[in-house]
């Protein structure tokens, strides 16, 4: 139990040692907004121009950061002074053309079901073509690590993302989890209609038999993410479709996961879905509505008998709704510490099997102390920035 903690406090003190020297340091390149994360992590806010782009890279044209043109007859202009004030950052305009060395992060305290993560996407990205047409003009191709750290576990995934228009995005990866035995993770069960609540999570903690697993998790994520924007109202979609390979108890096929606030099938897939409709007409504000729908697909293997996979009915799905809103305090492009941005999702639960009131009737191996009231929301708040760590060609 030492070594896994002693590692988690080394990590946290050398990320927060980083992102104070980057804070502090000087302003190489624009940066694109921070990525919604791998499991169900808040969007960023739509970019104002060129549609909803998550990670839509910001910069001068092409042509704005050229030098000074010939005078008529030929001769060079005369050197600009040093005097002359920089061009101001426009966001509207199309991405710099040069590779980008960039770090986003994301750092969430949630509420029902309770964590506390930050998480990170750090790589290259660059711009595939220029275009100034609002449909296509936020595009790029990005390749790099998905690091992610919270009490419970770390996790890095290796992957990348190809935007080929400003309305589409796909995300590709496939993440190493470890979990550190620690606040009752990593918790596995025979069956996926077994008890998997917040108190029985809290019983299990001091089991000797069925205590919470320092293990692993294996993960493969495919996002594609639809989104458009018609005057000031934005709506997007993210697909969040992921297969898990779960190094768990013999005997056990489920794992609970908080991200995902489910049973994981052991080599079976998961369905995620976020979508947003939001109003964008103040600059830097994003808000509206989000609706989240979770489905995990079990097979007969994943039951303890044929007669309870076919009594199976769907209730570990669940649907919640709420506001999402995004502000961002700044963007001036070139920076190693831009795009100051807070987060909160605001929601409430329309299915769940835990988390909307105690039922009429208890299913078999279940109390009153299972449930949570309906009335008791989903919460994200959260703080993202980005940084670039080298300079970039306009």
């Amino acid at each position: 139990m030492l070594r896994p903690m002693r590692g988690l406090w080394v990590w946290l003190a050398v990320a927060l040692l980083c992102s104070s020297a980057y804070a502090q340091g000087g302003d190489p390149a624009p940066g694109p907004a921070p990525a919604p994360d791998p499991g169900g992590a808040p969007a960023p806010a739509p970019d104002a121009a060129g549609g909803p782009a998550p990670d839509a890279a910001g910069g001068p044209a092409p042509e704005a950061a050229g030098a000074p043109a010939p005078d008529a007859a030929g001769a060079p202009a005369p050197p600009t002074g040093q005097g002359d004030a920089p061009k101001p950052f426009d966001p509207d305009a199309p991405p710099p053309s040069g590779w980008r060395f960039m770090l986003s992060d994301l750092s969430i305290l949630r509420i029902n079901p309770i964590g506390l993560e930050t998480r990170a996407r750090f790589g290259f990205q660059k711009r595939l073509y220029y275009s100034e047409k609002a449909v296509t003009k936020q595009n790029f191709a990005f390749a790099g690590l998905y690091p992610k750290l919270n009490p419970a576990s770390a996790s890095v995934a290796l992957g990348g993302e190809l935007q080929p228009a400003s309305v589409f995005n796909l995300r590709v990866f496939g993440e190493f989890q470890q979990f550190f035995g620690t606040f009752g993770f990593l918790q596995s069960y025979t069956s996926a209609d077994a008890n998997f609540s917040d108190q029985r999570a809290k019983d299990l903690i001091d089991d000797p038999v069925l205590k919470p697993q320092a293990t692993k998790l294996y993960h493969l994520s495919i996002q594609p993410l639809l989104q458009a924007k018609a005057g000031p109202i934005a709506i997007r979609a993210l697909f969040q479709l992921d297969y898990w390979a779960l190094d768990i108890r013999d005997g056990d096929v489920t794992a609970y996961e908080p991200t995902f606030d489910t049973l994981l099938p052991d080599n079976g897939w998961t369905l995620q879905t976020d979508t947003d409709v939001l109003y964008t007409g103040k600059k830097g504000l994003a808000i509206g509505l989000r609706h989240t729908f979770v489905k995990p697909f079990y097979k007969a293997k994943h039951f303890t008998d044929q007669a309870a996979f076919d009594a199976y009915d769907n209730q570990n799905n669940h649907h919640r709704i709420g506001l999402f809103g995004a502000y961002t305090l700044r963007d001036t492009g070139p920076s190693r510490f831009n795009k100051p941005t807070f987060v909160l999702i605001l929601s409430w639960y329309l299915s769940h099997k835990y988390r909307t009131g105690t039922p009429d009737t208890l299913d078999p191996g279940h109390t009153a102390d299972d449930y949570v009231s309906r009335a008791v929301p989903y919460v994200i708040a959260g703080f993202a920035f980005e940084s670039d760590f080298m300079a970039v060609r306009p």
